[in-house]
């Protein structure tokens, strides 16, 4: 069992930062010039409510020339659906499975409803999918590693960690970090440990707010709702096997911390314009193989910081 950092002192409810709490009571800062508005990445040291929000819709999605394409969002073996027209009543000539890389699109979207499809070249072929089911990925790793990194999504989507148990690394166990730079004093949870922590209301400190220092003293719960599932990363824009796309100025230790580790990185670019792209948000899964198996090492929060 590996030593955790339990708190010895009450948390802090002063404010963070003001900007902050003007964002959380709905008033903003105008900027000046110079410096963009402060996008909500200071979390209130509050216990939030256990919920867990989806990435904004969007009504006509803009497609890069130029870049390949995965499926995501999917159900646990379901395939990505080619149809021959743009439209869900269209009939099915072929499907692409959910853990394809390399995807090659073409053309504009056409918009049906509340889906915008797009010509995709699969197999030899062309159809019609749904672009809502695809984002654009960087670099490429083996379809058995693509699919760990789908089910482990779908686990902490749903909040269930037992599904996790035989999937953590038995001698790293499972590190726990806030934001993209790996410090010692994050905790690291082994799997005998995970099914008790799941529904305990016992409160631990797993680092320290960006921009304040002060102690992020949460319950499992709580922390797995601001700092692990906080946006719906099954679905998320673009996906690095084994390659950073987020882009900020935490430092990226990873390879210093698990040398022999591999990672998946699930990232929005942002969800509000006015932040001008600083309100983005990823989860980084980092796996490590052990005689010939894949275990997962690390969950890392990634956002935007001072």
């Amino acid at each position: 069992m590996r030593k955790i950092n339990k708190a010895s002192y009450p948390v802090n409810l002063i404010t963070v930062l003001l900007i902050s709490l003007q964002f959380l009571s709905g008033c903003m800062l105008y900027p000046s010039p110079e410096k963009p508005a402060i996008p909500p990445s200071q979390k209130e040291e509050i216990s939030p409510t256990l919920l867990i929000t989806d990435s904004i819709t969007i009504e006509a999605p803009v497609t890069q020339p130029g870049e390949v394409y995965t499926p995501v969002g999917l159900l646990r073996g379901e395939p990505l659906a080619i149809h021959s027209s743009p439209s869900a009543e269209a009939p099915i000539i072929d499907s692409i499975p959910a853990t394809s890389i390399n995807i090659k699109i073409s053309g504009e979207p056409q918009l049906d409803e509340n889906t915008a499809w797009i010509m995709a070249d699969y197999n030899q072929g062309q159809g019609w999918v749904d672009l809502n089911y695809l984002a654009i990925h960087k670099g490429e790793l083996p379809e058995e590693l693509i699919a760990l990194g789908q089910l482990i999504l779908a686990s902490l989507q749903a909040y269930d960690y037992n599904l996790l148990i035989d999937l953590i690394h038995p001698d790293h166990c499972l590190r726990f970090s806030p934001y993209a730079y790996l410090a010692e004093n994050h905790l690291i949870f082994c799997p005998e440990e995970l099914s008790n922590l799941i529904s305990s209301d016992e409160k631990y400190t797993w680092g320290e707010y960006d921009g304040t220092g002060n102690p992020i003293l949460m319950t499992f719960p709580e922390y797995h709702q601001d700092f692990v599932y906080d946006s719906n990363y099954l679905k998320a824009e673009i996906i690095g096997f084994n390659v950073e796309v987020s882009s900020g100025n935490a430092i990226n230790n990873i390879a210093d911390v698990y040398p022999e580790g591999v990672m998946i990185e699930y990232y929005f670019s942002g969800f509000d314009p006015q932040y001008g792209g600083l309100d983005w948000r990823s989860i980084r899964l980092v796996f490590i193989q052990d005689n010939l198996t894949w275990y997962l090492a690390a969950i890392i929060h990634g956002e935007w910081t001072i």
